[in-house]
């Protein structure tokens, strides 16, 4: 959810190619209504020019807010932001920014009184002329929840956790750490050092950096599932089992967060994680790399099941339970993973969709651990990542469409003439270009308005797609000027698709559209770049116009 991605663009604002038109059942017309109107997500529509006005929301945002799209449209966004007017700055800061929708988290109050935290993906669009923000609202509140939730789970989590500095000073302890020490509140302890509890009160406070702790706190790796002796405020000793691991920021190394489990009461400890195991988001698991390079999965938490689409009842480590979530080649893979992260010894993370009648986007993590007899174990976690990844391909699709016409835009054509010109340098595969403007399109547009210019717009990029191949992509460029990529396709035959191209937009005048079009086509050399072909075919489209429109012209 924190990705980024450029937001629709309607194209030059001087020719209305933006106007949103209304349809009879209150949404709105064109490929940005169908995504605006049928979309499972708020949207909102924000003139920034207009004091953050609310110029439209979607019916997925008068029902996530409360209120009748009409009363919406009469609000302002200082309305439904907690921040009321002191979020104005933050909207005209994001109205200034440049190709892309960015994240921003903020609370909103809805028609009830409640608040919801929302995660808002906003940025500049124009439309008719004028710069709005669209916002697409995402409500985290569970998120948020999840997260209160995690801090929670660490403060009544039943292991000793804290964390220090590089010169080994007490900056975090949770309870149970504070209690194992023999202090009632952290406050006791913070800016305290660790090596009285480490080494015993009896040592010199130098003396920790001998330990393995200390040589952590010194830039050394982590160590883990360290089996010692640490010592309580009185000076009494007790077995522990001790992970030290390495904190860093943007500043690099800064500290050591320490966890440890008193083993004076080891079974009762055992079953006090294994709830707390069941009690996290996601599912933990534990599998085994044998030494003949077997994979044999030898623990799942609770919420497994659920994860993998399986029976509750069913047991996952079991082959035949899990081998229907995934296909053989998916499970190849996975092994394959595992294989080469226990021995090279690095993290294993990996995503993937598993499940039996419904799929869902599954993110793994597990670091490895060898054992003396040459077994590596796996410990780590599986994440449900169905709604980010959903998420994610909603963004993506709308950063490559033209919202107007539902052709390609601009940077997604760019992308593949790109890969049409390494295509042709790689292995000689031939491709053409097509350049296409409507004749007089400002004369028609300024005599009937830019509410017919866009439909006329889009009626003839739907009669240039019906037209084309399969294989070729159409992208409007700007304006009333649309290109076309024609891969596999040499000159000759890109004539003919042209010529054809240009009949069919003409026969539109049939159905009351008096639109011709000029046409210039080219077939890139073979040590031609995409830049060159573009100006070659550019040329010979302005030839088209200079000779009269309605025609066909060669590069």
């Amino acid at each position: 959810m924190g990705s980024q991605a450029a937001p629709p663009q309607s194209g030059d604002p001087d020719d209305g190619a933006g106007a949103w038109t209304w349809g009879e059942d209150g949404g709105r017309g064109g490929p940005l209504g169908a995504l605006f109107a049928g979309n499972a997500a708020p949207i909102l529509l924000i003139d920034p020019g207009a004091d953050g006005a609310i110029v439209d929301a979607n019916p997925k945002a008068a029902a996530f807010y409360g209120y009748s799209r009409e009363r919406m449209r009469s609000l302002h966004v200082w309305d439904i932001n907690v921040l009321g007017h002191a979020v104005l700055p933050a909207m005209h800061a994001i109205a200034s920014w440049e190709g892309g929708h960015f994240p921003q988290r903020f609370r909103h109050r809805l028609a009830d009184g409640s608040v919801r935290d929302v995660q808002v993906y906003a940025g500049p669009v124009v439309v008719a002329g004028r710069r709005l923000l669209l916002c697409i609202i995402h409500d985290i509140t569970a998120v948020i929840e999840a997260e209160h939730f995690n801090r929670l789970l660490l403060e009544s989590v039943q292991v000793g956790v804290c964390g220090i500095d590089r010169d080994g000073n007490f900056t975090f302890l949770n309870p149970v750490a504070t209690r194992t020490f023999g202090f009632q509140h952290d406050s006791e302890l913070i800016r305290g050092h660790i090596g009285a509890y480490l080494t015993g009160a009896g040592a010199e406070v130098e003396d920790w950096r001998t330990h393995p702790v200390g040589r952590v706190a010194d830039g050394g790796e982590g160590v883990e599932a360290l089996d010692c002796t640490l010592h309580r405020h009185d000076g009494s000793p007790f077995p522990a089992r001790l992970t030290a691991s390495p904190i860093h920021n943007d500043q690099g190394f800064v500290g050591v967060v320490v966890s440890f489990t008193d083993r004076s009461g080891e079974t009762e400890r055992d079953a006090q994680l294994s709830d707390l195991t069941n009690a996290l988001p996601g599912a933990v698991f534990q599998a085994e790399l044998l030494p003949d390079g077997r994979v044999r999965p030898t623990y799942f938490s609770a919420a497994a099941a659920a994860l993998f689409g399986l029976p509750a009842a069913s047991t996952p480590t079991d082959w035949p339970s899990l081998s229907p979530i995934m296909s053989r080649r998916r499970w190849a893979g996975l092994r394959r993973a595992l294989r080469r992260a226990g021995r090279d010894g690095t993290a294993w993370e990996q995503e993937g969709t598993v499940g039996l009648a419904e799929k869902r986007w599954l993110l793994g993590r597990a670091l490895p651990r060898s054992r003396p007899d040459g077994t590596v174990t796996f410990n780590g976690v599986l994440l449900d990542i169905t709604e980010r990844r959903r998420l994610e391909a909603e963004l993506e699709q709308a950063a490559q469409i033209d919202p107007l016409t539902g052709l390609w835009n601009r940077r997604r054509f760019q992308q593949a003439l790109d890969e049409a010109a390494a295509a042709l340098r790689r292995n000689g595969r031939p491709y053409s270009l097509m350049l296409i403007d409507i004749d007089h399109f400002k004369r028609y547009n300024d005599t009937h308005g830019h509410q017919a210019g866009d439909e006329a717009l889009r009626r003839v990029a739907a009669t240039l797609a019906g037209h084309s191949r399969r294989l070729d992509g159409l992208a409007r460029w700007g304006g009333e000027e649309f290109a076309l990529l024609l891969p596999e396709a040499e000159l000759d035959a890109a004539a003919v698709l042209a010529e054809r191209l240009r009949r069919a937009v003409a026969a539109l005048a049939g159905s009351g559209l008096p639109a011709t079009i000029s046409i210039g086509i080219g077939q890139a050399g073979i040590a031609e770049d995409a830049d060159s072909l573009f100006r070659r075919v550019d040329a010979a489209l302005y030839r088209a116009k200079a000779a009269g429109r309605n025609r066909v012209e060669r590069a």
